[in-house]
């Protein structure tokens, strides 16, 4: 790897599950690829061998568990690559689609390049942080979806045979006042000791408290705060909805449609006494970035400000908050980042990244078409359920 070159880098350590990612991703790599491609891994800690013709071994700290071992390996790749080269760097779960991926080392600007995340900053706060924002969304959120089925499948019947109800009620009643002498007689009827007027042995009147109940002691009448879904639900969590938005909402104001905290930006001032605004900007994602000898300054600071999270109960073990600490530092917010070809992430959950099947996507509100270079395929890896993950599959297959 000596000389002016341009060279493909993974990192992986650990779990086979981990080796049998990057397998599949060298597998597609090598097929689009004219370039060389390397892998940095710590031999000592993987589950089976990694199969491939260049391999830079390197010893992790034995303190370190397998994730935090594969973040040193990534973030120190200045320390222990060869000097004088172009390098790109993947996440195993980046899986090269066309012959165009070469193409990514021109795109390099100094000191380093990346592309930006399918999220803003605010919103992968709670992935970055131990704030448990993360944890009481999942709690949460779900629960406006499940009083509202709940609403639908026991309490709308049940409004639905109370109306029934009420109005056969009204019928009889009229009736009864439509002859003077039977009118006399459920008159008389209710003026009966008793708590209770009977109408046609199916209904009944308490009289002191005015409720009418049918023959099974059912009570006819609803709570005022049951009548609609949204009320019910309203009145079931102590949430918000938002009829402009269509959005619930916590009482303090915070949303349970976007997960999204400011305290990653707490933290950053906190720890690195960076002010990292706006809070919805949309950073870097550590997926995929070239970089080179200019590069060694940005990756050293990325590198030490990641080690000193690990012992830090506050942070998450990512690399990706620290990322965003480095940029602020070296004042890149407004640095070009990498065309969304070659990295598109591609989110299971994110409805603004539509699928249009044969491996284009739309992006955004603008419904930009993109026909990726790399799929960044960072969860629901190997789902056979996924039109996404079988296309890609049958592709690399198939070309």
């Amino acid at each position: 790897m000596q000389g002016n070159k341009s060279i493909f880098v993974f990192v992986v350590c650990g779990g086979k599950e981990h080796i049998d990612t990057l397998h599949f991703s060298l597998h597609a790599l090598q097929k689009y690829s004219t370039k060389e491609v390397c892998v940095v891994t710590d031999s000592s800690r993987n589950e089976i061998p990694v199969i491939h013709h260049t391999i830079v071994d390197i010893p992790t700290p034995k303190e370190f568990n397998h994730h935090q071992a594969s973040i040193y390996l990534k973030t120190g790749l200045h320390k222990f690559l060869p000097k004088g080269n172009n390098y790109c760097y993947l996440d195993t779960d980046v899986v090269a689609l066309n012959n165009s991926v070469d193409g990514i080392f021109d795109k390099f600007t100094a000191p380093i390049t990346f592309c930006t995340d399918h999220c803003s900053m605010d919103e992968f706060s709670p992935s970055a942080v131990q704030c448990g924002c993360q944890e009481a969304f999942a709690i949460d959120s779900p629960k406006p979806y499940y009083y509202y089925h709940d609403f639908q499948n026991n309490v709308l019947p049940q409004l639905l045979y109370i109306d029934q109800c009420v109005a056969d009620i009204e019928k009889k009643i009229a009736e009864s006042k439509s002859s003077k002498w039977l009118y006399r007689w459920h008159t008389f009827k209710y003026w009966l000791p008793g708590r209770f007027y009977h109408l046609c042995n199916e209904y009944k009147l308490d009289k002191k408290a005015g409720l009418w109940y049918d023959q099974n002691n059912t009570l006819l009448k609803y709570d005022e705060n049951a009548k609609d879904d949204i009320l019910y639900v309203a009145q079931k969590t102590g949430f918000n909805y938002n009829t402009s938005l269509k959005q619930w909402f916590r009482k303090d104001g915070t949303s349970l449609t976007r997960l999204s905290c400011e305290h990653l930006a707490e933290q950053l001032e906190k720890k690195f006494n960076i002010t990292a605004k706006p809070f919805h900007w949309q950073h870097w994602n550590g997926g995929v970035f070239l970089f080179n000898d200019e590069s060694a300054a940005f990756l050293e600071q990325w590198h030490n400000s990641t080690m000193s999270i690990f012992k830090d109960n506050h942070w998450r073990t990512r690399d990706q908050g620290t990322l965003i600490a480095t940029v602020c530092q070296f004042n890149l917010q407004q640095h070009p980042t990498l065309p969304l070809e070659y990295n598109l992430i591609a989110d299971y959950n994110n409805k603004s990244i539509e699928y249009i099947g044969h491996l284009a996507f739309l992006i955004g509100p603008a419904k930009k078409r993109i026909q990726p270079y790399f799929i960044h395929i960072y969860h629901h890896w190997g789902d056979e359920k996924w039109p996404v993950w079988n296309d890609v599959v049958k592709h690399i297959a198939a070309t």
